[in-house]
């Protein structure tokens, strides 16, 4: 996948969104500044953010478990422990507590330092949503209905990408979310899901100051390399998006229904 430093807008609306073609953007003025640290987010301000945390077998979503705290007590119950060596969350679970899909405010937004992208041509992007999880927290493989912006500020993260051409061999279900019924792309059972062996995936890891654009249809696995936060923002829907996304999800729960 390309890494293209800082290019203009018009470049990147071109030869980018227009194609639909997922590209790593480096030294965005986005990212200028000095780099925050969890003390920073623990102060009054930012650490009294309510964050959504998953637990239990979350890459399973039928088995996630979810509580709400602050941004303060979540880094120092589930992130500072994890960084000095934990082994297992503090329920026992070998997944570390996740910090994952939180909706923010613009205000809660800005109370974290942090800076937002350009939204696409014409377009307003909906409330950010916050991603924050010790090293070996993950989000299993699904893909979204639209374009998303991913702005990488603490650490880094990895992603396993399928492009939309793979899509028949993962397994999917739902839509918007689409859920693979492989949640781990790294350990498949092929003889339960055999038509993965075809797929073709595309392997990126994310770096504090970079920004991935991924546009919609895009399966991905992701994965925290290290103790990572990320915002990623999408664009409103349309009226004429809505009605087609919730279309897709009632033809989805009728085929269930006529499926039992």
């Amino acid at each position: 996948m390309p890494r293209v430093e800082n290019p203009p807008w018009e470049v990147f609306n071109t030869y980018f969104v227009q194609r639909a073609a997922p590209v790593i953007i480096t030294g965005s003025p986005l990212f200028s500044g000095r780099n925050l640290t969890l003390d920073d987010l623990t102060r009054p301000g930012p650490g009294d953010i309510p964050v959504s945390v998953r637990s239990g077998n979350y890459l399973n979503i039928k088995e996630r478990r979810y509580e709400e705290m602050p941004l303060s007590r979540y880094i120092e119950e589930h992130i500072r422990p994890w960084e000095q060596g934990a082994a297992t969350a503090a329920d026992g679970s070998a997944l570390p507590h996740y910090s994952g899909n939180t909706p923010l405010t613009w205000e809660q937004f800005e109370a974290l330092g942090l800076k937002a992208p350009q939204c696409f041509d014409g377009q307003k992007f909906d409330a950010p949503r916050l991603w924050f999880g010790p090293k070996g927290s993950a989000t299993p493989l699904h893909y979204d209905s639209r374009d998303n912006l991913i702005c990488q500020y603490i650490g880094r993260k990895h992603f396993i990408l399928f492009a939309p051409s793979q899509i028949p061999w993962l397994y999917m279900r739902d839509y918007s979310p689409a859920w693979s019924s492989i949640s781990d792309p790294r350990k498949v059972d092929l003889n339960k899901f055999p038509l993965f062996a075809r797929a073709k995936a595309v392997e990126v890891t994310l770096n504090a100051g970079e920004m991935l654009y991924l546009p919609e249809h895009w399966a991905h696995f992701v994965l925290n390399v290290e103790t990572s936060m990320m915002v990623n923002f999408w664009p409103e829907m349309t009226p004429a998006q809505e009605r087609k996304t919730k279309l897709k999800k009632d033809l989805y729960q009728l085929k269930l229904k006529f499926a039992s």
